[in-house]
């Protein structure tokens, strides 16, 4: 149990003692926590929720990935709802040699029919954060235009 932020015990705890981290986890029958994914990663595909580090954790095994992520955009047909984009930078020996459409037959093997990405767009340069991470942020925020979408 989580007693608060050090040195502040009781500090970031809501009326019940919870702690809200944004953090989407799961628990194995023997009790230990997974990480999933974030609260704010996790796209909504028709009510489906699709944990996009679920995605980018496949996308990583393809030999041609060298980095990649997992977004929802808004789904322009059904408002309210979003539809998966992924954006790949790949590994130089791999470029101009892989179509986009090898990524969402790669993961129409391995995901639910609604995770299957409705877009893929390969980057020269992810961009990434001050620690060196995808910025998924960006991603998301710019999606629109990176993807060419109306």
């Amino acid at each position: 149990r989580m007693l608060g932020y050090w040195p502040n015990p009781g500090s970031g705890l809501d009326e019940e003692g919870y702690v809200h981290t944004g953090d989407v986890v799961r628990v194995d029958d023997r009790g230990y926590f997974y990480i999933v994914d974030r609260t704010k990663d996790m796209a909504n595909i028709s009510g489906y929720k699709v944990y996009t580090r679920e995605l980018d954790d496949l996308l990583y095994t393809h030999p041609a990935t060298e980095m990649a992520a997992a977004v929802g955009v808004p789904d322009h047909e059904r408002p309210g709802s979003e539809r998966v984009a992924i954006f790949i930078q790949l590994r130089p020996e791999y470029r101009g040699k892989v179509k986009e459409e090898k990524f969402i037959e790669y993961l129409r093997e391995k995901v639910a029919k609604y995770a299957v990405p409705k877009y893929v767009r390969f980057l020269d340069n992810m961009p990434l954060t001050e620690v060196q991470k995808v910025n998924k942020k960006y991603l998301r925020e710019n999606a629109k235009e990176l993807l060419g979408l109306p």
